[in-house]
């Protein structure tokens, strides 16, 4: 359709959709689509595809950013004060080269299953930077500076899980020294002695940079500032990890990215200042100077802008052998001997920009090949190229709150060496906002209310082949810190209610396509009428004054749309794309005003809105229809789906339209609640599938498998 929008279109939708919006898709037997999910696997760490443990094909694809989603919640809270405890030797040379030296930390972390882990790590640098600095004119605080530098750092980390999940009461665990371990010597007998979720990870990193920065004192304790970063990354990472008694899983990745960031910050530091800073100065000669320095910070307030853009290579390969088997675990040290230098050479040339993509290929074979003939056929083997423009805003006010708000939009491809072979194609879209109220100084954050949205399309191209149809992925996460019941349950309502709009063509809600949550998330009774000539009782039962808040609870909700479900997008008539927009729009009287609009030339900004995001709608999936192959469809569904097209409705807004254009057997979709309440009420843990009579859908089970792969890893996974 062109940029004309048929006015006469919409007058016969909308009134069809008037009539229709409040008509229901009868309920046959009152039965849910949906159904209780109960794994069989007896060992969560035997799922190397699946770092959360046991789950659908629709729950590991969503898995990394489940495990990144739930590390950011954890960042800062209270526990943090005995993370904190960290045993602790550096040296670092004085100077320019103040990032040369060596180190040892051993710290306790928790993992995504709750479980902690112990961490020894040994540190190697070889660092230089230098700042030049010039004042601007007669300008008092006006300044222009340049750095240069780069550095040059390897470390070996072991990591082992602990039975434990309270910091506090592991720090025994943590002061033992005679419990340090290490990963040299490498010797057959020590990796066959590894626990099962142990981790040995020897990662090497080469970055050089340079950063420009203006800045303006505009005030006494207000600075403004413009910067310019460009930096090249070429990291290697070898990684020894236990999955079960008979399974020992041997990887190394290569990574060189290239990123350019310009962004800006307003900053204040409140007149509190100089007390922190006396505060800071003292209590750095008792405590960690880092912590010194986060007191500060605690009294600086900030408004920020950020754009970056980068691009990069990686490369995988990786082996699970049986380490029971002493010849296998012998193989396995005598590669990582001969990795390591290897591994360097190659982070090198990448970083250096000596590599191009056919004599970095031509490398990995050669490596795969060694490599195959020591410890067999790789279990996985792929190369990675991707692209991202990320934008960031933050919002600092001391004390108070912290804000931070990030869109992204990429893609990724992945060529695979062996097995199934072939290409996947990947476009993002993601939106992520993270909320912190009540700050602290050491104890973090009382109040955290943390939101990702993540739209992935994907395609696969299959050795020879075009690339097939594609998928999309739907990925939304809450995560709450001492927040209200009602505040989890509205945020599980709305899926549930998006779910119960699927097929619906426009014509209300379907109830079997609905979450079955009424039982776990019970509206409470009506708070009673306030009296005033009475004072709140203090000693009043919980939920007598006030709703008691949670400890803390997290949402993942991950939605199919499958090949069929994707033509069926394409198919969709303007007709039938107006409707279904109208039976989610705010409510009739706002449509009735936009048929008016329509009608009667009333020129009101709201309506005109409207109309803009139908036409836009129709404009979106047209542009996916017209698309002249599928990668570049992917890109189009991406776009309608984030908000980059015409409509401007992004996410979950676009969500409620496109869920209702398509068969409902065409969906499948994960749903993982996790409730931990106050003390004296039932936690709640919930895990639905909309599964029922839908097969697997095999290349969201292969896509998952890659993007796991090479999805940015946590240092206490792999």
């Amino acid at each position: 359709m062109s940029g004309r929008f048929s006015r006469a279109v919409l007058i016969a939708s909308f009134a069809l959709s008037c009539s229709a919006v409040l008509a229901a898709v009868p309920d046959a037997d009152g039965d849910s689509e949906w159904q209780a999910y109960i794994s069989l696997a007896a060992d969560p760490g035997s799922t190397p595809a699946s770092p959360v443990g046991p789950t659908t094909p629709e729950g590991g694809f969503s898995a990394p950013e489940r495990v990144s989603f739930g590390e950011k919640m954890r960042e800062r809270v209270l526990d943090q004060l005995c993370r904190n405890v960290r045993l602790r030797y550096e040296y670092n040379l004085p100077g320019d080269f103040g990032g040369t030296g060596t180190g040892f930390k051993r710290w306790l972390a928790p993992r995504p299953d709750g479980r902690l882990t112990v961490i020894d790590e040994e540190t190697l640098r070889v660092g230089y930077s230098h700042a030049f600095s010039e004042a601007l004119g007669q300008a008092a605080g006006a300044a222009v500076a340049l750095r240069l530098g780069g550095s040059l750092e390897g470390s070996s980390m072991v990591i082992r899980p602990l039975e434990g999940k309270a910091t506090c009461k592991e720090l025994d665990t943590l002061v033992d020294l005679r419990d340090i371990k290490t990963i040299l010597p490498l010797k057959g007998e020590r990796i066959a002695a590894m626990k099962i979720g142990e981790l040995w990870r020897l990662p090497f990193r080469l970055t050089v940079g340079h950063a420009e920065t203006l800045s303006d004192a505009a005030a006494e304790n207000l600075n403004i500032s413009l910067s310019f970063n460009g930096a090249e990354t070429g990291a290697a990472a070898l990684t020894i990890y236990r999955l079960s008694e008979s399974a020992l899983r041997f990887r190394f990745r290569v990574d060189r990215v290239e990123v350019r960031t310009k962004g800006g910050q307003i900053a204040e530091t409140i007149p509190a200042a100089q007390f922190a800073s006396l505060g800071a100065d003292i209590l750095s000669k008792f405590i960690d100077r880092e912590a010194a320095r986060r007191l500060k910070s605690y009294t600086a307030a900030s408004l920020g802008f950020e754009h970056s853009s980068s691009h990069g290579k990686r490369v995988l390969l990786e082996y699970v052998v049986d380490p029971r088997d002493p010849a296998q675990a012998e193989a396995v040290a005598a590669a990582l001997h001969g990795d390591f230098e290897s591994l360097v050479k190659m982070g090198w040339r990448m970083s250096a920009q000596q590599a191009t993509d056919e004599n970095v290929e031509a490398a990995y074979l050669r490596m795969k090949a060694e490599h195959d003939a020591q410890l067999g056929e790789a279990s996985y083997a792929a190369i990675n190229a991707y692209a991202r423009k990320a934008e960031l805003t933050t919002l600092n006010l001391p004390l108070l709150t912290a804000q931070n708000w990030a869109t992204l939009q990429g893609d990724d491809t992945t060529a695979r060496y062996g097995g199934e072979g072939g290409e996947y194609h990947f476009e993002h879209a993601d939106k992520s906002r993270a909320s912190e109220y009540v700050i602290l100084p050491f104890v973090g954050p009382m109040i955290k209310d943390n939101v990702q949205r993540d739209v992935q399309v994907v395609t696969q191209a299959k050795a020879g082949e075009a690339y097939g149809d594609p998928i999309v992925v739907y990925i939304q996460q809450h995560g709450f810190l001492r927040t209200t019941e009602s505040s989890v349950r509205e945020t599980a309502a709305q899926f549930s209610d998006i779910m119960a709009l699927a097929g619906t063509h426009g014509n209300g809600a379907n109830p079997r396509l609905a979450l079955p949550l009424a039982q776990y998330f019970p509206v409470p009774p009506p708070a009673p009428e306030p009296d005033f000539g009475r004072p709140i009782d203090p000693y009043a039962p919980p939920g007598a004054n006030q709703e008691p808040s949670n400890r803390n609870a997290s949402i993942a909700f991950t939605l199919v749309f499958n090949q069929e479900a994707v033509k069926q997008l394409m198919a969709a008539t303007s007709e039938d794309i107006v409707k279904s927009y109208a039976a989610v729009a705010d409510s009739p009287s706002v449509m009735n005003r936009f048929l008016c609009f329509i009608g009667c030339r009333d020129e009101k900004d709201e309506l005109r809105a409207l109309a803009q995001e139908a036409s836009g709608l129709v404009a979106d999936l047209l542009a996916v229809r017209n698309a002249p192959d599928n990668e570049s469809r992917s890109a189009a569904l991406a776009k309608a789906f984030g908000g980059l097209g015409q409509s401007g409705l992004s996410y979950d807004r676009a969500l409620r339209v496109f869920v209702q254009l398509v068969d409902p057997m065409d969906l499948t979709a994960d749903f993982v609640a996790v409730v931990d309440r106050p003390k004296g009420k039932e936690d709640l843990a919930l895990h639905y599938v909309l599964k029922r009579d839908r097969p697997d859908n095999e290349l969201l089970r292969s896509a998952g498998e890659a993007k796991s792969r090479f999805a940015e890893p946590s240092i206490l996974m792999d």
